[in-house]
């Protein structure tokens, strides 16, 4: 092996040569012990000038010092020797011969040369670390980023904005891959939009807004969104006109608002909202979680609710409960003492029979809100243990019976009362037992009672829809156990049945394991973010109110959830906390309640008679929006959404359809099929308007 000027050798074996005849290299290979060696990084662009090869030696050392003939003949019968040694001590002896060889090569040009530091060593320009061995490893300069000072820009494509015969619909879907590609969770640009420098863009604002119709946008009642295609100049949001930062930016200059059809099909409506929540799994995605869920043999236990999913859906909590912090305790402890209501905790004892119960309860609406009106618990072989009716001590205002299953001639004998079921329940259930339910923060909130180990029907199985909906008992049970449950609206609920199917529910997931009865097809959207490292907000009416101050305390605080019962507490709490999240999603429910889309629920503590009107509600849209945008920082992209276009027409077909038996339901439908098709083209129907907000300096550049 001779290395010449004539012979072209191989990079691998140049990179060797180079690296042995390096200073501390020797005592780099001794402290391997092990052949093959490595390969070092070299001759990256932009080698200094002074690192030239000179031929006529025929090897480059350090600042371009050339070795002898006799010296590379030496070293190369030295590598071929090295390469196939086997014990420590020949490697040793070649190593130091290479090394001496190497020394007497360099010392003849020292006195050209500054002496280096002997921390650091280079070559071709590559900085050479030295480590406590005195070997050497090859560190690549690192080149720093040059700060993106451009602002980003957002434009629809032709395809999508009428420039085309063939114009294609934005989809709720493709607004959530937006988020997704705008958040950098994939590098998949959706092709219906335009992204550049998508590193300027710093959080993302959506707000639903369900109830928006065609004339909040200069369109004349009647028509459909797809005609602010045709009137771009025109169709902006009217509420914006006061303020005229809101309107100056726009996306692509001439379109501020844009259609966008809600998920369906031509006689189907689904959930704009839970689409945009939720984001379809890959193939493979699917395998692996199915895999992951399918490995090990449950118990009951595994199936027990954390803390932090007890918090997050509205339990009261047990001071015995898994997880709680010496701080947490003394915050209940607080709360407690600041309650006007007398709560019972479940009591640790020892007792024969069952360990594990179903309990479901029936009520009423009072003044107050829901009142206890029937108690009823199964053992684990669904044996009836405990069964009463229940006298509130308030007067009922609404019996509910067609849930319920109480009238007012069932409650006028009954002496029981609240105090005495909480008395009854606590010497049959301890705090070392199981209990489930569906939903069961409802009964333990109207019976005033905290226990630490929950099991939730509506929790550990998923609605067929996905997160965050929960399923129905009565479709759990029709899908998973075959039986009919809650099938009349004269005779209302029955808390036995309920109990016993809540119980027979858990039995079957325990058998089947954790992937049984959920959803494998989606994923939340805010999980997949948090992945990624997105923080979130979420403020809407329906996620379950939290304890106060234990919120402060849960281990996830990269994704917050807020219940708020008014718009104007959800605008609040943009303002206060949107510099602490890059997405922050909100769905805002008074345009709906005003205009008749939809109505609060029986749960809710909003009631119709506080809805202002709907020119009320939509001017205070347009100043709190104009708020939002004063405060954001700049690279904000807030985005508008109705979700749905008018539900009105169709969500009144669907409920007279609901109150028929379900033969003859079936045969109405077919009858109103294209009655049915119409309603669902307006409701699908619907809009969403963008603004950017950038600096002024970046916007001139």
């Amino acid at each position: 092996m001779k290395y010449s000027e004539n012979k072209r050798y191989s990079k691998d074996q140049t990179v060797l040569i180079k690296c042995i005849l390096s200073r501390g290299f020797c005592s780099f290979l001794l402290s391997l012990h092990s052949l093959p060696i490595l390969l070092i990084l070299m001759d990256s662009p932009g080698t200094s000038p002074k690192k030239e090869i000179h031929h006529s030696a025929g090897v480059v050392l350090d600042k371009g010092h050339p070795i002898s003939e006799s010296q590379s003949q030496m070293v190369d019968s030295s590598v071929a020797r090295l390469s196939i040694s086997e014990d420590s001590a020949s490697k040793f002896g070649i190593v130091n011969s290479i090394s001496n060889s190497s020394e007497k090569g360099t010392d003849s040009t020292s006195n050209q040369v500054k002496r280096r530091r002997s921390s650091v060593a280079s070559i071709n320009g590559n900085v050479i670390m030295k480590s406590r061995q005195n070997s050497t490893i090859s560190l690549p300069r690192k080149k720093k980023k040059k700060k993106n000072s451009k602002p980003f820009s957002f434009t629809i494509t032709d395809q999508y904005v009428g420039k085309h015969d063939n114009t294609k619909k934005i989809s709720i879907k493709d607004i959530r891959d937006l988020t997704l590609y705008a958040l950098k969770d994939t590098n998949n640009m959706p092709p219906w939009v335009q992204l550049d420098n998508r590193s300027s863009l710093q959080k993302m604002i959506v707000l639903f807004v369900p109830g928006l119709e065609t004339p909040d946008f200069n369109l004349p009642d009647g028509a459909t969104f797809d005609d602010i295609l045709k009137n771009k100049d025109e169709c902006n949001f009217k509420y914006f006109s006061k303020y005229p930062d809101l309107i100056s930016l726009v996306p692509n200059n001439d379109l501020q608002a844009f259609p966008v059809v809600a998920p369906g099909s031509r006689t189907t409506l689904y959930s704009a909202y839970n689409s945009f929540m939720n984001v379809g799994l890959t193939k493979n995605e699917k395998i692996t979680r199915r895999n992951e869920l399918s490995k090990k043999r449950i118990t009951i236990h595994d199936l027990l609710m954390d803390l932090d999913k007890l918090i997050e859906n509205d339990y009261p909590i047990h001071p015995d409960t898994e997880g709680l912090t010496s701080d947490m305790k003394i915050e209940l402890t607080e709360q407690e003492k600041n309650s006007t209501d007398t709560w019972f905790n479940t009591k640790k004892f020892d007792h024969n029979g069952s360990h594990t119960y179903a309990l479901d309860c029936e009520m009423c609406l009072s003044d107050n809100g829901l009142v206890l009106t029937r108690a009823s618990i199964v053992d684990f072989d669904c044996k009836v243990l405990y069964d009463k009716l229940v006298k509130p001590d308030v007067p009922i205002i609404d019996y509910l019976t067609k849930y319920s299953g109480i009238t007012k001639e069932k409650l006028e004998p009954v002496t029981t009362t609240l105090k005495d079921v909480q008395e009854d329940i606590l010497k049959i259930i301890s705090s070392d037992d199981v209990l489930i339910g569906h939903s069961l923060q409802s009964d333990l909130n109207v019976l005033k009672l905290r226990h630490p180990k929950v099991v939730d029907t509506a929790l550990i199985f998923d609605h067929k829809a996905g997160p965050p909906f929960k399923p129905a008992l009565r479709y759990l049970a029709s899908e998973y156990l075959h039986t009919t449950i809650q099938n009349t609206d004269v005779l209302g609920h029955n808390s036995i049945e309920d109990a016993r199917t809540c119980m027979e529910l858990t039995k079957l997931k325990i058998v089947n394991g954790m992937v049984f009865g959920i959803s494998i097809n989606t994923e939340n959207l805010f999980s997949r973010l948090m992945k990624s490292g997105v923080r979130t907000l979420l403020l809407n009416d329906s996620v379950p109110s939290r304890q106060t101050g234990l919120e402060n305390d849960l281990r996830n605080l990269a994704t917050q959830k807020l219940r708020c019962t008014t718009d104007q507490e959800i605008y609040d709490n943009i303002l206060e906390k949107m510099n602490s999240f890059e997405l922050t999603v909100g769905r805002l429910r008074d345009l709906e309640f005003s205009r008749g889309f939809s109505q609060p629920s029986l749960k809710s503590s909003r009631r119709m008679e506080d809805v202002p009107s709907a020119e009320v509600i939509l001017e205070n849209l347009g100043k709190n929006i104009n708020e939002i945008y004063e405060k954001a920082p700049s690279g904000t992209l807030i985005m508008i959404l109705s979700g749905t276009g008018d539900t009105r027409p169709w969500g009144q077909i669907m409920k007279e359809l609901n109150k028929l038996p379900n033969q003859e339901k079936m045969s109405q439908r077919k009858e109103r099929e294209k009655e049915i098709e119409r309603s669902i083209g307006v409701a699908r129907d619907g809009v969403a308007t963008v603004i950017i907000k950038q600096d002024s300096s970046i916007k001139n550049d």
